[in-house]
């Protein structure tokens, strides 16, 4: 597949919180590796000419554009589809020779085409197309030959990598893309069913409906962690899965050998089989994303704003939706609400209290209250460690709780010692998640 590949996408989860619009003084340090970068670019042009000749540089080379470097990699832009896999083809190689020798370090490129080559009037974020950059090409040729119905060397596949890079959404367009019937869970289902099934006393039936020459899919099978019964059980899935002709699909948070509390046995299926990591989008996956978020004023009035965003916002999928709605807002006044909602502290507050207070069977207003019952402390811990988990600050939580940003700092520190200690803890706010 070639590396300018370009679609419209979505991703799912949630990441950490980012400065969004680089403001102030942690605007600087884009700002001046994005001039290294432009510096650095023209001073290569040169040697791409002398090597290339220069007819072969001007329709091919001159009008490359580089967008960013980040992890290595230098990200440029082509005019359009055609001359990104021309160049990807047949200079990839010397562009990369050069550009490292210019850095005095190995350098990778990557080339992605302008938007103006995708779709003519307006760019669309839907399930029709997954976004694919160098952070899951692997994974999403994966995908592609499960699809196409290609003979693969193994029947158990199992992607990982952090929250919101997406691993869902590729499940989801696999599932869409193929025919026949699929086995779905994701990782709180399975124990919730294979729980009723010990309590019923059908788990053997309800191993052999895992069983059955049908493909499954597993996601955020990370949550099993803990649970040792059932993971017992599913390593018998596997085993009896992999004689089948069938495919059985994992996706985690973790690698099989970083997930904690898993049966070696089970780790050892896990690892048997192809196992990818996916990451965060690359600058030229965020710029995909983001110029589909924003549709055709991507490539009018707001181009710089989002190439901006694309630059500096290095997170999830879900990050770059936020920053975007938040960067959409303060251009302007009027933007539709449910775009506001998406990064408003407070309802996001409100939707973590709510959570905790069913989970944990104490009312919202005693968690927010000064109580210092235990299950009321305990509660306001697990709200504190999943409103920072979601993106919220410290500050935004103290506010809201009355609390200082020092006490949630010291809560969220004695939670997560509290996490390590106690297994049915983590399972209990893994599923809030």
């Amino acid at each position: 597949m070639p590396r300018c590949t370009s679609s419209a996408g979505r991703g799912a989860g949630s990441g950490a919180s980012v400065d969004f619009l680089g403001g102030g003084a942690a605007g600087i340090v884009p700002r001046l590796m994005r001039a290294l970068v432009e510096s650095t670019w023209d001073r290569v042009q040169p040697a791409l000419r002398a090597v290339v000749g220069e007819a072969v540089h001007e329709a091919w080379l001159k009008a490359l554009r580089p967008l960013a470097l980040e992890r290595g990699v230098l990200h440029l832009e082509a005019q359009n589809r055609m001359v990104c896999e021309r160049v990807d083809q047949l200079y990839r190689e010397l562009l990369e020779r050069e550009v490292s020798r210019e850095f005095g370090t190995p350098i990778a490129v990557e080339i992605v085409p302008a938007p103006e080559s995708l779709v003519p009037d307006a760019l669309e974020v839907g399930p029709s197309q997954p976004i694919i950059d160098a952070s899951n090409r692997t994974a999403w040729l994966v995908i592609q030959a499960l699809i196409d119905g290609r003979s693969m060397p193994s029947r158990l596949f199992l992607f990982h990598g952090p929250e919101g890079c997406g691993k869902t959404f590729l499940l989801q367009f696999w599932r869409k893309a193929r025919r026949g019937p699929v086995l779905w869970f994701d990782g709180p289902q399975l124990v919730k069913a294979f729980q009723q099934a010990i309590r019923e006393r059908r788990v053997a039936a309800f191993r052999d409906e895992l069983c059955q020459d049908v493909d499954l899919v597993v996601d955020e099978l990370h949550r099993i962690a803990g649970h040792l019964r059932i993971q017992q059980e599913l390593t018998r899935v596997l085993e009896v899965r992999a004689e089948l002709g069938s495919v059985t699909l994992l996706a985690a948070r973790w690698h099989p050998r970083d997930v904690r509390d898993v049966d070696e046995a089970l780790r050892t299926w896990l690892l048997a089989g192809f196992v990818t990591r996916v990451e965060p989008p690359s600058v030229g996956g965020r710029l995909m994303f983001l110029r589909a978020l924003e549709g055709t004023r991507s490539r009018n009035g707001r181009a710089d704003a989002i190439e901006r965003l694309a630059r500096d916002v290095q997170g999830s999928f879900p990050d770059l939706r936020r920053a975007w709605a938040l960067d959409r807002h303060r251009s302007h006044p009027y933007i539709e609400r449910k775009y506001f909602e998406l990064i408003d502290p407070r309802r996001a507050f409100d939707r973590s209290l709510a959570k905790v207070a069913e989970a944990f069977g104490v009312e919202p207003e005693e968690i927010a209250s000064e109580s210092q019952r235990r299950r009321a402390s305990r509660a306001r811990k697990v709200l504190c460690w999943l409103c920072v988990r979601s993106g919220l600050s410290r500050a935004e939580v103290g506010r809201y709780l009355g609390r200082t940003r020092a006490a949630i700092s010291y809560a969220m520190k004695s939670f997560e010692q509290d996490l390590l200690a106690d297994a049915a803890l983590r399972d209990r706010v893994e599923a809030l998640l």
